[in-house]
């Protein structure tokens, strides 16, 4: 036993010959032994010492060890100390006067050595026992006092019989008040059958499949507002496998619940302005999806007719449903054009409250829910309100987030309005071809902003595909750059590519940096997955150059490498810039990286769709990336990378100047 873990044992015995039997016996088990003669001795040297341990002689002068043992017990730290009493009395009165005298334990004289240690360790052992387990037990109130994580004990009626202080968190509520009465009460009133169905197959389920049972509902706080929890729970059985009830853990998910819920509508109204070739239903779909999520019944658009100053409602969605079609019957007749002058466009509780503007007459049943500006940057192009007769909450924090997609609808709608009057204009496909050429040129800014000399050409194929580039100052100091290509060709892969520059140039990706390539490409790839209604994928390559450090950052999916070309030794040399993935929309959780180049002076950097290499040859192989890199540093040398030169070139390794795909290039001299 080491000096760390020694035990000390108090002896008091009148008689010495007992009191070094004693000291000689104990000592060899390697206990620190410390003897007196009488009661009153034994007292004041346990208040010297404070040990582990009192072996008591019944009767002693001054002080017998019955009057002791009392007294000890009222001493600080007595009640938690052992005491032994060994006497040579062994009547049953005597036993029973040193149980009632507080005596842990009675031995009887003469004094069996074997008896004594065993019985010593023996009470040792289970003082130690009752030591670790009050620690135990105080460290796992501590734990569960201080837990965010709510706790529960439920009979087996449901009725709570246990709360930890995290449920007042929770829900506002003090624990001890819902003592008593069942979970169901504080859920949300069309989430209480989804618990009630939750239990009922929780306690009728075996023990090993409790595990598998967890449920997520809506609960009620004590300000009126809602949150969402996910409940798991396992039962409590008995000896006789009968079961007492039930335990378990509450979570608060709200959070994550309206980060998915957004997300969701993110997507689908993403996907809807990508795919959509008419303004109409492009509007509908995108008021369903918002409806149908958020359990609304009536969702309108309301257009500005500038030229009156006017609000008409113009596009409407709603649930099936007959009561709800009188409703938008007898709205339609009573519904009037709005003053755009009335509207306030500061987005506060304004939008979520029951605005008379926007209802009809003899419309009781029917709430305003909430509404939200649609706009082009500050140009303001229309409303999106929704109605519902149902009296349900709704998350406040949700529906600001989704206000923001008002302005990526306005984008979409300008557009729209920019096609029509292109079509309208333009009957004959290549003249079409030609002016999306000059809107790919149109959306990029001076080349010679921030004395950067920028480059590019942009050759359409004799089918509508989907290249499209762009480079944007994020400051003084840096330039985003990139250039992406979507599968296929249509007016769909048109559509897209467009849709994704206006995302990333308005910086309107959740949750991104611009300075950091990888989120903005990240970001992409969740928000357009290929499905069975949209096959399209694209790849991508988006770098930032400081002008400053000379550092460019860069990432890509699936494209073709940027290639930086420099001059050492006085020969032109080049690297590829490329991280490896996949491109955007094939796998939905893909980690995508960036990489940090050092750019030498005077550099020049191309970025570049697959388009520009890949051409047929009359042996029907590829033309090749490896023959066109070279082809690139030999017009760089030799024609300082003129564009118009490389393209003359590679117009004759395609033997026409018709490309079957189509063909972007951007070149920017670093200098």
């Amino acid at each position: 036993m080491s000096n760390q873990e020694k035990i000390t044992i108090l002896v008091a015995d009148d008689e010495s010959v007992s009191r070094k039997y004693l000291k000689m016996i104990l000592q060899k088990d390697g206990y620190e032994i410390i003897t007196v003669e009488n009661g009153e001795k034994c007292l004041e040297t346990y208040q010297q010492i404070f040990p582990d341990m009192v072996l008591l002689d019944g009767l002693m002068p001054v002080m017998d060890g019955f009057d002791c043992c009392r007294r000890l017990k009222e001493l600080p730290k007595g009640n938690d100390t052992i005491v032994l009493m060994i006497t040579g009395l062994d009547d049953r009165d005597s036993v029973n006067q040193a149980y009632e005298a507080g005596a842990t334990d009675f031995l009887t004289k003469p004094i069996n050595p074997a008896v004594l240690r065993r019985r010593i360790k023996y009470l040792l052992d289970m003082k130690k026992a009752e030591r670790a387990l009050k620690e135990s037990e105080e460290k796992y109130r501590t734990l569960v006092e201080n837990l965010r994580e709510v706790i529960f004990y439920a009979d087996k009626k449901g009725n709570l019989t246990f709360l930890n202080p995290a449920w007042q968190e929770l829900t506002g509520l003090p624990p001890h008040s819902c003592l008593g009465h069942p979970l169901s009460i504080y859920l949300y009133p069309e989430d209480q059958p989804i618990y009630a169905q939750y239990w009922h197959c929780l306690v009728n389920s075996s023990e090993d499949t409790t595990s598998k049972l967890k449920c997520q509902v809506r609960y009620v706080k004590k300000n009126g507002n809602f949150g969402w929890m996910r409940i798991f729970a396992s039962l409590i059985i008995n000896d006789k496998e009968e079961l007492e009830g039930v335990t378990g853990t509450i979570n608060d998910i709200t959070e994550r619940k309206r980060i998915e819920q957004y997300q969701i509508i993110e997507r689908d109204v993403i996907k809807i302005l990508a795919q959509s070739e008419q303004k109409t239903e492009a509007i509908q779909k995108i008021l369903k999806v918002i409806g149908n999520n958020l359990g609304l019944e009536i969702g309108e658009y309301w257009e500005l007719k500038t030229e009156d100053n006017l609000i008409y409602p113009e596009i409407r969605w709603h649930i099936n449903n007959q009561e709800i079609e009188k409703i938008l019957s007898i709205r339609e007749e009573n519904l009037n054009s709005i003053l755009w002058e009335k509207w306030d466009f500061t987005y506060d509780e304004f939008w979520l409250n029951n605005h008379k503007l926007l209802s009809s007459k003899n419309e009781v049943n029917l709430r305003h829910i909430f509404a939200f500006p649609v706009c082009n940057g500050e140009e303001k192009l229309g409303i999106i309100t929704f109605f519902s007769r149902k009296s349900t909450q709704y998350d406040i924090n949700l529906l600001e987030n989704i206000v923001n997609l008002g302005n990526q609808i306005g984008q979409f709608i300008k557009r729209k309005q920019a096609e029509e009057k292109l079509k309208e204009t333009n009957s004959l496909l290549q003249s079409e071809l030609s002016t999306a050429s000059e809107y790919v040129f149109s959306l990029l800014p001076s080349p010679e902003e921030h004395n950067l000399s920028v480059e590019q050409k942009f050759i359409p194929s004799s089918k509508l595909g989907g290249d499209i580039f762009d480079y944007y100052w994020l400051d003084e100091e840096n330039i985003a750059i990139y250039l992406l290509d979507v599968a296929g060709h249509g007016i769909h892969s048109a559509l897209l590519s467009v849709s994704i520059l206006n995302l990333v140039r308005n910086n309107s990706l959740y949750n991104t940096n611009p300075y950091q390539p990888w989120t903005i490409i990240t970001e992409l790839n969740r928000l357009f997955q290929m499905d069975s209604d949209r096959l399209n994928y694209f790849t991508i390559w988006y770098g930032v150059y400081n002008t400053d450090t000379h550092e460019l950052i860069y990432s890509s999916a699936g494209h073709p490498p940027a290639i930086l070309i420099y001059q050492e030794d006085n020969q032109w040399r080049y690297e590829k810039l490329k991280t490896p993935s996949l491109p955007v929309g094939m796998i939905e959780d893909v980690e995508f990286d960036q990489s940090l180049c050092l750019v030498k002076p005077d550099s020049y950097l191309y970025i570049f769709s697959d388009g520009i290499y890949e051409i047929e040859q009359e042996n029907e192989n590829i033309w090749g990336l490896e023959n066109f890199i070279s082809l690139l540093v030999d017009t760089q040398a030799k024609y300082k990378g003129e564009l118009q030169h490389l393209i003359k070139q590679i117009e004759k390794v395609n033997h026409s100047s018709n490309f079957n795909d189509d063909l972007s290039i951007l070149k920017i001299h670093l200098p």
